[in-house]
């Protein structure tokens, strides 16, 4: 290996120093070597060192080791010297070296020296005195040039700082850099003169200055882009080799931008300055939250709407640099392509600084005290300001996105509660009247679903199914709708204007269909389904509507005002859920909450004078749903959920006055606004179909099969209330009691007790007349009113029937004449055709006369019969006492089995 090679290897290193240097157990004796050992030896005798610190007592084996010892530190001291000087030896060789090429050069300079010295002897001698003179003028006169020169380039470094000013004020900050650049090249030739390095230092801080300045209009660039100004701030920062240091100020620039919007946003609404983002929103009213939410937003755009045309404007420039060959142009691009990575990157971040912005307002503004206008306007800002996010940066807010969603629901779930209270109290207070409307009237007519009509209106549901399926269209509709608000909002970002898409929320008179953007009516409105005059007030004054001109039509509509209240909040929750899609089923869940209890409510209220037994008259579907409703009350009132507490029986209402039939007209109108009610959500059904996840559907389907389906069933225990106090049951089984059933011949007059239960069923009928002058009973009504009249009449015969000791054919015969009498009459006053229920009289009669076998098989199989109706039965009809006995242990036995 050749010297130059080795010149690699670290200085004076072979294996054997290595080897004494750098093992392990040298190191640790060089560390364990006391510090005197190391000390001077005219200060340190290291003998007497050593006896002083002889081993006690001194036995050879101590001395032998301590000796040891001792040789091994200085065999290890001995190596590292010797390594230290092997480690020099190459350094000192070099020094060496250049110390004679020194000398060399001196000898050189020696002999020109001399040489000159010699010349300048031989030109003494032979030059005159006047042409010395010459040369000292020529050079005086060179030294009087470059004075001269110096002056006029101090007169002008002089002038600099105005100069640079003025290019300053002109916007020319290209210029302003190049000039400051120039005069500091040319300072900086001259630092002889003292004041020149002075006024280059002066120049240095002009520098300071202009950037300073140039860092000012950056800034300025955060809340109004102007691409003019920002090409001579992008120029001036390539001259001084800053671009990337500015972009990254740019950026820093732009936090600070939206922080500092943020605060003035917020300054309008409070009298605090000098406080932190987060403070401030403690302190604002919830009146003027929306308001000032708005502002936040306006402002917020503004920043964002500044680095979009950064952002565009330098992808523009890139594909124009792109093409350029100039070599300066080429070194400038060296960055651009890091520059705009940082910008895409810094869409992201600006976007998620206004979430954090919106975020802490929406936390510390108390969102829960909002009223709901103000709330409804809060989510149409946010779902606007989402909107700007996804033309922004493309990115869908699931971070604001799932904050509105928790606040949201937190909301809702509150303002619900105060509406199920508001509902509490408006059934207690209800008068139960029937609200003055046209036989034509349904949801769509008021005013909170009237931006729901394109989606509900029956007829454009035909129309819509004629092209294609619901969904289809849904999901085309929402697409259009999607790319109109993009292109919508998109304006707002390219074109230089001082507007921005969240004015529209300035507006007094905005709808909620100005808010979602321009949407197309499917067909024409018809004018003539605008809510009435009376229906845009909270309550309907029923005082000055009168009754009389209520007709009896076949379609009437009963509702009250509550059951407009109860339509108008579902109108409300629609809207939430229209701003809100991800939170649909939990608001629809609040909807139907309403109806439960509506419908809950209507059944305890007019059922609880209910006297007669009610197995017959509750379906199993109607009692399922009941039972959960109950339930749902009642764990819930400890809870403090969604529930109230279960309504208290009116006082007010009369339901005790036979003149009223016991307040049928309450009942009735109660019941029918109840399945009124119940249509209204089923015509919601289809639109809410469309808005759930698909695996949702089936809740929706469940509670309209099994909730909204049996709201016509409590018209049987309802009506049955004022139906079994039509006839006086208790007169009438003493009357039936004292008619003879034991009889041999067959009678062809009635019994006297029916000719009693007629004339009251004639009283009922005319005291029902009456109530058709205040409400409008359609054939609906009056048919279920006159089947429970009829359920209670058959009822009531059959315990007559039952209650009789002795019965021969005949009195069978008179059992069939008066109940047949009693039917042809009712048919009569009634209307109805056939008259229900006579069937169960029928057969209990004609049970009479039934061989054995066929007796047994009828108590086996009527369920319908009371254990009390069979015994009476099997009594009179079996002359055999075995069959009877026989019989009675069978109906016994069944009794048990229940």
């Amino acid at each position: 290996m050749s010297t130059y090679e080795k010149r690699h290897d670290p200085p004076g290193v072979n294996s054997r120093s290595l080897s004494v240097a750098h093992t392990a157990a040298d190191l640790e004796v060089l560390r364990e070597i006391e510090n005197v050992y190391f000390s001077s030896p005219s200060e340190f005798d290291a003998a007497r060192y050593v006896l002083s610190h002889a081993p006690s007592p001194p036995t050879c084996e101590a001395v032998e080791l301590m000796f040891t010892k001792l040789k091994r530190q200085q065999q290890v001291v001995s190596g590292k010297a010797l390594h230290l000087i092997s480690q020099q030896r190459d350094n000192c060789d070099r020094e060496f070296t250049e110390i004679q090429n020194i000398r060399q050069q001196l000898a050189k300079t020696l002999d020109i020296c001399r040489k000159a010295r010699e010349h300048l002897s031989i030109a003494s001698n032979n030059l005159t005195i006047s042409t010395f003179v010459i040369l000292a003028n020529v050079r005086k006169r060179q030294i009087i040039k470059s004075i001269l020169k110096s002056l006029e380039l101090l007169q002008s470094l002089r002038s600099v700082e105005k100069d640079v000013a003025e290019l300053l004020n002109k916007k020319e900050y290209y210029s302003a850099i190049e000039l400051i650049q120039k005069s500091r090249k040319a300072a900086a030739k001259h630092k002889e003169y003292t004041c020149i390095a002075d006024l280059s230092i002066r120049l240095n801080d002009t520098l300071d200055m202009t950037e300073e300045k140039l860092d000012s209009v950056l800034a300025n660039i955060c809340y109004n882009f102007d691409e003019d100004v920002f090409k001579k701030l992008k120029k001036a920062y390539d001259l001084l080799g800053k671009t990337q240091a500015a972009m990254e100020q740019l950026h820093m620039h732009y936090s600070s931008a939206v922080n500092e919007s943020a605060i003035d946003a917020m300054k309008p609404y409070t009298n605090s300055n000098d406080m932190k983002f987060q403070d401030i929103c403690g302190q604002i009213n919830p009146n003027k939250a929306p308001n000032c939410l708005l502002n936040l937003c306006e402002k917020l755009f503004l920043v964002m709407r500044s680095y979009y045309l950064l952002v565009d404007w330098h992808n523009k420039y890139y594909d124009e640099e792109i093409k350029s060959n100039n070599v300066f142009d080429i070194e400038r691009n060296v960055s651009k392509e890091y520059i705009r990575q940082k910008l895409k990157a810094g869409l992201i971040r600006i976007w998620n600084d206004v979430q954090a912005k919106v975020s802490t307002f929406l936390k510390s503004s108390g969102l829960e005290d909002y009223p709901f206008e103000k709330f409804i306007q809060m989510l149409g800002i946010l779902r606007k300001l989402t909107q700007v996010a996804e033309i922004f940066c493309g990115d869908k807010s699931d971070l604001l996105q799932d904050f509105i969603k928790t606040q949201s629901v937190s909301y809702i779930k509150n303002y619900h509660k105060g509406r199920m209270d508001e509902l509490k109290l408006f059934l207690e207070n209800e008068g139960w009247e029937q609200c003055p409307v046209k036989s034509t009237f349904n949801l769509l007519n008021l005013q909170e679903f009237k931006q729901f009509k394109k989606y509900l209106n029956p007829k454009m549901d035909q129309s819509l199914n004629k092209t294609s399926t619901q969904s289809e269209t849904n999901d085309t509709t929402s697409s259009i709708h999607s790319q109109d608000d993009s292109l919508y909002i998109a304006r707002y970002f390219k074109y230089k204007t001082t507007h921005t898409p969240f004015e529209i929320f300035r507006n007094e008179n905005i709808t909620n269909d100005d808010i979602f953007g321009i949407e197309t009516e499917l067909e024409p409105s018809d004018d003539s389904e605008d809510e009435p005059d009376e229906l845009k007030r909270d309550y309907v004054d029923d005082d000055k509507v009168p009754f009389d001109k209520i007709t009896n039509n076949k379609d009437s509509v009963i509702v009250t005002n509550t059951t407009l209240s109860v339509l108008r909040n579902c109108g409300q929750y629609l809207q939430i859920i229209r701003y809100l899609p991800q939170i649909s089923l939990e608001v629809i869940m609040l909807m139907n909450q309403l109806f439960d209890y509506y419908f809950y409510a209507v059944h305890l209220f007019f059922t609880s004078d209910l006297e007669v037994a009610s197995s017959t008259l509750y379906t199993s579907k109607l009692t399922s749903t009941l039972k959960r409703i109950s339930n749902n009350i009642n764990s819930n009132q400890d809870e403090s959920k969604n529930f109230v507490l279960s309504p208290e029986l009116p006082q007010h209402l009369d339901m005790n006055s036979e003149a009223t039939l016991h307040g049928l007209s309450e009942r009735i109108v109660a019941v029918e606004s109840v399945i009124f009610l119940a249509k209204q959500f089923e015509l919601l059904q289809p639109y809410l179909e469309t808005i759930v996840a698909q695996h949702q559907k089936m809740i929706l389907e469940h509670f309209k099969d099994n909730t909204l389906a049996v709201a016509t069933d409590l018209r049987m225990p309802i009506y049955m209330c004022s139906a079994a106090k039509a006839v006086d049951a208790r007169s009438s089984l003493i009357a039936m009691s004292q008619v003879k059933w034991d009889v041999k011949n067959v009678a062809v007059e009635h019994s006297p007790y029916v000719d009693m239960i007629v004339r009251k069923i004639q009283v009922f009928a005319l005291r029902l007349e009456n109530i058709s002058t205040k409400v409008s009973l359609n054939r609906d009504v009056l048919n279920s009113i006159w089947s429970m009249v009829s359920k209670f009449i058959v009822h009531l015969l059959v315990e007559g029937f039952s209650n009789a000791t002795k019965c021969t054919n005949g009195g069978r015969g008179l059992m069939q004449l008066d109940y047949r009498q009693l039917f042809v009459k009712l048919e009569k006053i009634s209307g109805l055709k056939p008259i229900p229920y006579q069937d169960y009289v029928d057969r209990y009669v004609k049970a009479y006369y039934l061989p054995r076998k066929g007796l047994e098989e009828f108590v086996q199989e009527r369920i319908e019969y009371s254990n009390k109706h069979l015994l009476a039965l099997v009594t009179c009809a079996c002359e055999n006492k075995r069959d009877r006995q026989a019989l009675t242990a069978i109906i016994e036995g069944r009794e048990l089995s229940q």
